[in-house]
């Protein structure tokens, strides 16, 4: 459903806020949409080189895949997820609200699917 981009310079630009969305994600997993699909041990704290390797690149069958991290405006980013496989699985675009301090707080879903 979503495409893979390469998200990795946007990430970098905001990284104090991408690893603010991962800690949440990782924190609040069952709080948010699609959580069945969001490792329960999702790393926060590698390099984000990393975390790119780990989450988006490869073979990505059947495995969570962070599919995009954009940040549209000042006040918002925006973070897809997928873990798919031939009739199965699902994913979801969620939207986060930036504060001054780079923290975040999770705002809504704006995509969510299930296979």
């Amino acid at each position: 459903m979503f495409p893979q981009n390469d998200y990795l310079s946007i990430a970098k630009q905001n990284e104090q806020v991408f690893r603010n969305v991962l800690r949440d994600l990782r924190q609040n997993r069952a709080k948010r949409p699609m959580s069945d699909y969001i490792p329960p041990n999702l790393e926060t704290e590698a390099s984000l080189e990393d975390i790119f390797k780990m989450y988006s690149t490869g073979n990505r069958y059947g495995i969570f895949t962070i599919c995009d991290f954009s940040r549209p405006n000042q006040n918002t980013v925006l973070i897809s997820f997928k873990d798919t496989a031939v009739m199965s699985g699902g994913g979801a675009e969620l939207e986060y609200l930036v504060r001054q301090d780079n923290s975040v707080t999770y705002h809504k879903p704006l995509l969510k699917f299930r296979s």
